[in-house]
């Protein structure tokens, strides 16, 4: 679906971050820059970011590095190599430390834990 058919049912507050996410990874803007742009507070862009990704299918992605990242709108192969590059290792330390949460729970509290990731 073209990317000005979805924008039109975005809230006011989602078409703003949208409008200020530029187009491929040489271009990220940072999280702190956005939300001074957008006029919003960092956990609302994080929560925004998120619902244009997640629930609305925007191809934006996010980069970290010692150059500095930000979010960007994914265009080709390698802007999506960028993207999901640093999510999978995210992804595996959270697994890790929900594991080690509940081998705690079970030697403190004699209490049987189990993630269970809903979809």
């Amino acid at each position: 679906m073209p990317l000005n058919k979805i924008s039109r049912d975005l809230t006011s507050r989602e078409q703003a971050v949208l409008d200020c996410i530029p187009a491929g990874h040489a271009n990220a803007i940072s999280r702190r820059r956005l939300a001074r742009v957008a006029c919003l507070d960092d956990r609302l862009i994080r929560e925004i970011i998120y619902r244009l990704v997640v629930e609305r299918g925007l191809p934006i992605g996010s980069s970290t590095g010692p150059e500095g990242g930000g979010y960007f709108l994914i265009e080709d192969l390698e802007d999506l190599d960028v993207a999901t590059r640093h999510l999978k290792p995210r992804a595996r330390a959270i697994y890790r430390r929900a594991q080690a949460l509940e081998r705690i729970a079970r030697e403190k509290f004699c209490r049987q834990l189990k993630l269970v990731l809903n979809e």
